[in-house]
């Protein structure tokens, strides 16, 4: 998954949609604010989710892109 500063992403969590309540997971979207490098792990990218939450350090492979910035 390519992902660029500017990218709106989703995440989705594998937590079964009748438990999300519950376990407080859910989907969240937000909008690519900083790339980072690549590690062991991965590429990883900084993401301010619509909550206002900032998440750092999110590996790219948990996110999927629905409007990448042209």
């Amino acid at each position: 998954v390519t992902v660029k500063v500017g990218d709106l992403v989703v995440f989705e969590s594998d937590v079964p949609e009748s438990q999300r309540f519950w376990t407080g997971e859910y989907v969240k979207t937000g909008i690519v604010v900083a790339e980072l490098l690549g590690d062991s792990n991965g590429t990883a990218v900084s993401v301010l989710w619509g909550s206002g939450e900032l998440t750092e350090r999110c590996p790219t492979w948990m996110l999927e892109t629905f409007n990448e910035k042209r």
